[in-house]
């Protein structure tokens, strides 16, 4: 198990290096994620801004790059493969509030939490929305200001609210 003081170090700096855009910060914060993350492979770059809740429940591939202000919400797990490409202020949410007993307020269920899987060798464009339980299959290009509530399959291109196939590649 890892050492609960360091991984509060960890998560401290990280905070302090949040918006730092400076090529060392760079490579600070991605030598820090690799004791928060389930797994981190090589080559990963997450730039100034981005905010992850839960670290301890994503998995990185190598060559994996996550670009400014996006958000993983991985109260759920965040399995992303090899050589994915995370465009500027993505959204990935593993989770939504339940509220099947009309009798108690929305708040009051709680919550209910479902895996992301991105695979390998994706482009997820600009302003991307992904939500809780959804696959995006390898090959496959996601166009900006998508919302993806149903899973996609390999080698397409796919856009739009919600998100449809739009061609093969």
């Amino acid at each position: 198990m890892k050492n609960k003081f360091l991984l509060k170090v960890a998560r401290k700096l990280i905070l302090l290096l949040r918006y730092s855009p400076f090529n060392f910060s760079l490579k600070i914060r991605n030598f820090l994620y690799k004791f928060l993350f389930k797994k981190m492979g090589l080559n990963c770059n997450i730039t100034e801004g981005v905010i992850i809740s839960h670290p301890e429940n994503i998995s990185f591939g190598n060559r994996v790059s996550i670009h400014q202000y996006s958000i993983l919400d991985a109260q759920g797990e965040i399995i992303v493969e090899d050589d994915v490409a995370i465009g500027s202020h993505c959204l990935l949410i593993t989770s939504t509030h339940r509220f099947e007993d009309k009798n108690k307020k929305i708040k009051d269920q709680g919550i209910s939490t479902k895996e992301i899987k991105i695979s390998s060798n994706v482009w997820l464009g600009s302003r991307v929305t992904i939500l809780q339980g959804v696959t995006i299959g390898k090959n496959s290009i996601i166009g900006a200001g998508s919302i993806i509530n149903k899973n996609i399959p390999d080698n397409v291109v796919a856009a739009g609210v919600p998100c449809k196939v739009l061609k093969n590649r």
